[in-house]
């Protein structure tokens, strides 16, 4: 099973640091917010520490039901 990477879009504050932490898998839309556009684009733990180094936790990362970050 696949790692499912979501963002809870109302507390997002734009800070891009997972931009950098998970290449490839975030865009920051004219909101101003993360949207995931690539899940597959990064490495499970590059996954966890862009949802572990995001200020507001905005990001979840699941695998098999299970929380990871």
């Amino acid at each position: 099973m696949s790692v499912e990477v979501t963002v809870q879009r109302a507390r997002c504050i734009g800070s891009k640091v997972c931009l950098s932490a998970a290449p490839g898998v975030f865009h920051i839309d004219y909101d101003n917010t993360a949207l995931v556009i690539d899940a597959e684009a990064a490495s499970e733990q590059e996954l966890i520490d862009a949802a572990r180094t995001c200020p507001t936790r905005a990001i979840s990362v699941i695998k098999d039901g299970q929380r990871l970050a």
